[in-house]
């Protein structure tokens, strides 16, 4: 699970809750060291075994007070089968600011690229690419069936929430929930659920 906009207490909490390991990074202080409890961040959760977890800058030299400073992270997600992943979770630029988005999702392949595909690389989390397909063609990975509309949550309009999983994937499929008011009140995004094999897990490798 890759979640792009909580606080540490949060993360803290859903995971005691939900009996899961789980990885924060920081994204952004708040404008004031009074209420610093309010950083915002990154999470990756998991059930199964979490390590080498890191993140990095993805955004042109923003201060860490700035909500426009972006960060990729990543983990290494081991399951009991001895089957390994490396999610990395994305929170890339809104709005109009399509150029620095597209920088941002060039410095994540670049990223992908340096730590390796082995493990396997699945890229996710909230593009911020509504009707620009340039982003989700330069990060790795493959889309292998499109989500519905993911955001405003109570009745989406817009995609902006992708799952890239390996090129030799199989049984792969997409579940979004339909959105309405129990949905907005939790997120203004709804979930993307995607489920996968891997020719080498399914191998026994």
């Amino acid at each position: 699970m890759v979640i792009q906009e909580i606080r540490k207490a949060q993360v803290e909490a859903l995971g005691t809750a939900l009996s899961m390991r789980y990885s924060w990074a920081l994204k952004h202080y708040p404008y004031t060291r009074a209420i610093r409890w309010r950083a915002e961040g990154m999470a990756i959760l998991t059930p199964h075994l979490l390590d080498a977890a890191g993140h990095s800058e993805v955004s042109e030299d923003q201060p860490m007070r700035s909500w426009r400073r972006r960060i990729a992270q990543w983990a290494l997600i081991g399951r009991a089968d001895r089957s390994m992943v490396m999610i990395y979770n994305l929170h890339l630029s809104p709005h109009q600011d399509a150029e620095c988005r597209r920088a941002e999702a060039i410095r994540v392949a670049e990223i992908v690229d340096a730590i390796g595909d082995d493990p396997s690389p699945i890229v996710a989390g909230d593009f911020n690419d509504a009707d620009d397909p340039t982003i989700v063609g330069s990060l790795p990975g493959v889309e292998h069936i499109t989500p519905s509309n993911t955001n405003p949550s109570e009745r989406p309009t817009q995609l902006l929430d992708h799952v890239l999983v390996p090129k030799d994937a199989t049984e792969v499929s997409v579940s979004v929930p339909g959105g309405g008011a129990e949905w907005a009140a939790i997120s203004d995004h709804l979930p993307v659920t995607v489920r996968f094999a891997l020719p080498a897990v399914a191998a026994g490798a």
